[in-house]
């Protein structure tokens, strides 16, 4: 199925942690899955109960140099690599395809938990067959989706998720007006992924949303189940 970009240039909005629930879903499959990420704080680790004790050594810039890395195993079939804190130098986009070629061979899908750093931001979206898209119902978040949908190829983009949505009007008319920009274009917007308790939980835990079998959850989950539907129907 390729890959896969979470996108937001915005931060804050759950990139890693939607990236990671996606990645479980195929990897509790029996799917092979790499995760990999750009966001220096590494938060997948904490959100999959993972530690490792140096995160400055052997990540993604060392596979970019062509140096050995470790990919950390977080459950059966889904691996992450991590990101380091130094800069890679040299043409980066030309290094990142070519590894990214070579991880096709071996992963059903590959996740890129995307933040605008190490000038990757464009190589992301060139390698991403598909472009998931968290958000806040907010005016700065949405104007940047907008943004976002008139300089990226709109077919890439399969869908935008609400994230830590509350219960105010003011939400509600954007996720209206969202609705109705999305529909136009093409692009699914999911229900909204709502403020709770029992996510943050989950995260407190360590715990993956696969990992718990509960009705409050069962609409969380829904929405990426039908995203990943929107991936393999394309």
């Amino acid at each position: 199925m390729g890959v896969v970009l979470v996108k937001n240039n915005k931060g804050g909005v759950g990139k890693s942690w939607i990236a990671l629930q996606l990645a479980a879903y195929k990897a509790f499959q029996n799917e092979k899955v790499l995760l990999l990420t750009s966001d220096s704080q590494n938060n997948v680790l904490n959100y999959s109960g993972i530690k490792i004790k140096d995160t400055n050594k052997k990540g993604l810039e060392d596979m970019l140099e062509g140096k050995n890395y470790e990919l950390t195993k977080l459950r059966p079939n889904l691996f992450f690599l991590h990101l380091q804190d130094y800069k890679v130098k040299g043409n980066l986009d030309e290094k990142f395809k070519k590894q990214i070629n070579n991880l096709k061979k071996e992963f059903d899908h590959i996740i890129i938990d995307g933040s605008p750093v190490m000038n990757l931001d464009n190589v992301f979206v060139d390698v991403a067959e598909h472009i998931i898209v968290p958000t806040f119902l907010d005016s700065v978040t949405t104007n940047s989706i907008l943004n976002l949908l008139k300089k990226t190829d709109i077919s890439k983009i399969r869908a935008v998720i609400p994230n830590r949505v509350g219960r105010t009007a003011i939400e509600k008319n954007f996720y209206t007006f969202l609705k109705d920009k999305l529909t136009r274009s093409g692009v699914f917007l999911s229900i909204p992924i709502n403020q709770s308790a029992i996510i943050l939980k989950l995260i407190e835990n360590g715990t993956l949303l696969w990992e718990r079998r509960s009705q409050k959850l069962d609409d969380i989950k829904n929405v990426f189940v039908k995203v990943w539907r929107e991936i393999e129907d394309e």
